[in-house]
Parts: structure tokens; sequence; C-alpha cells
């Protein structure tokens, strides 16, 4: 094999790994993006769960707050027909 002969023969093992490194870092990159897209549906789904129990904790605040009105009044309509007794 002469110099020339060996020297091609480099350059297209060159070529081969660079071609196999380019085709490796598209790889990477295509599963860098799918791994970014499914952290953003998480993010996304965890700031909806998020809200919806800030919404549901308000609504039983309001409901408890109802509760203690109709206790109160209940407490108030048993005293009042205690007196009058």
């Amino acid at each position: 094999m002469t110099a020339n002969e060996l020297a091609d023969k480099l350059d297209m093992v060159r070529i081969g790994l660079t071609l196999e490194a380019a085709t490796m870092l598209r790889l990477q990159a295509k599963e860098i993006e799918e791994l970014k897209n499914a952290n953003r549906f998480i993010q996304n789904f965890a700031e909806e769960q998020h809200r919806r129990a800030v919404a549901l904790e308000a609504e039983m605040e309001q409901l408890q707050d109802r509760l203690n009105e109709f206790l109160v009044a209940r407490d108030l309509a048993i005293l009042k027909k205690a007196n009058e007794k």
C-alpha cells in the first residue's frame, strides 16, 4: 500500500467517524428537544393542578364560612327558643 492509498483510507475512516459523530449529535439534539417538550408538558400539567387545588381550597373555605354562619344562626334560634320557655 502506498502512502497515498493509506492517506485515502485514513480520510475515509475520518469521514466515516465524522458522519457517525454528526448522526449521534443530531440524535442527541432530538432527544434533548423531546425531553424539553416533555418537561414543558409536565410543568404545564403541574401548574394546572396547582390552579385547581387553589380554586378548590377557596371553594372549601366559602363552604366552611357558610356552614359556620348556618351553625351560628341555628344556635341563636335554639337559644331564643329556650329563652321563650
